[in-house]
């Protein structure tokens, strides 16, 4: 617990930690212990295969670490720049792999006496599949800044800096976003 609070605050100088993880490991190690489960969740919503999101995580800081030195800041937040890396992988796996849904094994939970209902897993069940048939209808766009905002817990200055649009524009994209999801799932609820 000490330390991820070291780590928060030293990301509170994240620009300065940043210069310093180009000259200096464990700088950059605390970068990506901060990032890294961020990043992974973020893939994994989207994917749904662990083997998968582990490749392409290691891949998105892979990219990260090789190109640090180029790094600059530009008005968006490292954060941002992070997320744009994985972005890309994810747009770059969704080409080689056509789009496939694959399922892990590992994904399936035992069912545990403590744990909820059969029922109850069923509803959730349904409901995430409900949740996720509503985001395949909106446009990728809307689609996109949703994911940023609740999957990978992104600020809309963070998913302005990912997308590479001002942070009132993404506010503007995330509200229009939440009202679309909510027409098309006020059309298809139950």
């Amino acid at each position: 617990m000490e330390e991820q609070t070291t780590a928060n605050q030293q990301l509170e100088n994240e620009m300065e930690l940043v210069e310093r993880a180009k000259t200096n490991d464990q700088a950059f190690e605390i970068l990506y212990n901060f990032y890294f489960p961020k990043i992974y969740r973020y893939l994994f919503k989207r994917i749904g295969h662990a083997q998968a999101t582990e490749d392409l995580t290691s891949i998105t800081f892979m990219k990260v670490f090789c190109n640090l030195k180029k790094y600059k800041h530009q008005g968006y937040t490292f954060g941002a720049w992070v997320y744009k890396i994985a972005t890309n992988n994810l747009i770059d796996y969704y080409r080689q792999s056509g789009r496939r849904q694959e399922v892990d094994i590992e994904q399936v939970s035992e069912i545990e006496s403590n744990g909820p209902s059969p029922s109850e897993s069923m509803q959730n069940i349904e409901e995430q599949k409900f949740v996720k048939f509503i985001l395949e209808k909106l446009p990728k766009r809307y689609k996109e800044v949703l994911y940023l905002k609740f999957f990978a817990e992104m600020s809309n200055q963070e998913i302005a800096g990912t997308l590479k649009i001002s942070t009132n524009n993404a506010g503007v994209l995330l509200y229009r976003a939440l009202k679309n999801f909510q027409k098309i799932y006020q059309k298809y609820e139950k």
